[in-house]
């Protein structure tokens, strides 16, 4: 019995593995056909680090101040269970 549901696991296993094998295939193609817009070499730029300046980019104490103490205020006003839709007052 133990034998007969490891083989049916293992079968369901390939399964699996051949249609992820089908649809990375049927994927693929599509995706490499299409130039990738300037806002994804913009992000892959970021992503990879090329355009990074070699020099450390220190943050003053006087705005690394700042940031914490906003950074804290946040957590001042609970998280709501729901986000009602309010409709916005114009000046």
């Amino acid at each position: 019995m133990k034998r007969i549901i490891m083989l049916m696991l293992s079968g369901l296993f390939s399964m699996n593995n051949a249609m992820a094998d089908d649809v990375q295939t049927t994927l693929t193609p599509s995706i490499e056909a299409h130039a990738p817009s300037s806002t994804q070499q913009w992000l892959e730029l970021q992503r990879s680090g090329k355009s990074a300046s070699p020099q450390a980019q220190p943050i003053s104490g006087e705005v690394m101040d700042k940031v914490h103490k906003r950074y804290l205020k946040s957590f001042e006003k609970p998280i709501p269970e729901f986000y009602g839709h309010e409709t916005p007052i114009s000046r």
